[in-house]
């Protein structure tokens, strides 16, 4: 079987910011860069990340970005959202997040907010 896949190309200059919404599982790759010039944020992350060009980042259903280019950087970065149409395996890294976002989430368990949850049936 061959998987499909659909991909959107963008990209942002030095000192642009950028915030994204994710509606199906996605890796952001970073074509084309000068350096490590791409700062990203997920919400509900604690963790920062640095990509360069040819880095890349799996990204999950419901994630909040906030993408950035370092004013610095020598010219616009080139990125990548690139979309299977089927669900791809989860790793062990993804059930160790999962189980992370799932901790701080009873951590922070007055923060929750039904209506911002999607739930699914299976």
């Amino acid at each position: 079987m061959e998987a499909l896949l659909t991909t959107t190309q963008f990209t942002l200059a030095p000192g642009e910011v950028a915030s994204l919404s994710i509606h199906a599982a996605q890796r952001l790759h970073v074509e084309d860069a000068a350096g490590i010039d791409l700062w990203l944020t997920r919400e509900n992350d604690s963790e920062d990340y640095w990509l360069r060009c040819g880095g890349s980042l799996q990204l999950a259903h419901g994630d909040q970005l906030v993408l950035s280019v370092d004013p610095r950087a020598a010219r616009a970065v080139r990125l990548a959202l690139a979309a299977e149409a089927r669900q791809p395996a989860a790793t062990l890294a993804d059930v160790a997040h999962a189980l992370y976002r799932i901790v701080r989430r009873l951590v922070r368990g007055t923060e929750w907010t039904p209506s911002q949850d999607d739930p699914k049936v299976a």
